[in-house]
């Protein structure tokens, strides 16, 4: 494990506040691919198999029947980290908008070195915790005010 992999995998937003140990943990189970502009990087109701983070480039997150994009992700962005809590099919299909350099953390391997070293679960895991509650709080923001607007249109 180089520093290089290290610096890389703190520039991702998610775990830029952990430790060289715990991100030299990390840094076990990932792998890097490219993808070009269309390309999926994962598909709705493929099984999940581990969390992404974009090293550079960008991704569109997609629901199928929905008219609209979900997410536009960019650098520094992850996506994917449910499927380290449970093994459900993946919810959406995630497509790169450009030339995207992806790094894949697998969820199997990541769960075998966690296990040996606990302390780094733990801080690894608090930090996914941390991430899933404050995109469960947009998301209530976002349906709270999608509820609004169709409560004002309905009584137009």
């Amino acid at each position: 494990m180089t520093k290089t992999t290290i610096a890389t995998l703190q520039a991702i937003y998610l775990l830029k506040d952990l430790d060289n140990d715990t991100l030299g943990v990390v840094a076990q189970a990932a792998s890097t691919d490219t993808f070009d502009a269309g390309e999926d990087v994962c598909r709705e109701g493929q099984s999940a198999g581990g969390l992404y983070l974009i090293s550079s480039g960008s991704v569109r997150v997609t629901k199928s029947g929905a008219d609209a994009d979900v997410v536009m992700l960019g650098s520094g962005s992850h996506f994917g980290e449910v499927s380290l809590v449970d093994d459900a099919p993946r919810s959406a299909t995630v497509t790169a908008n450009e030339r995207s350099i992806i790094i894949k953390i697998d969820a199997g391997t990541l769960h075998q070195k966690l296990a040996a070293n606990t302390a780094a679960g733990a801080v690894f895991y608090r930090a996914v915790a941390k991430s899933l509650a404050k995109r469960l709080r947009t998301t209530t923001d976002d349906l709270a005010f999608a509820r609004q607007l169709a409560l004002e249109h309905h009584r137009r």
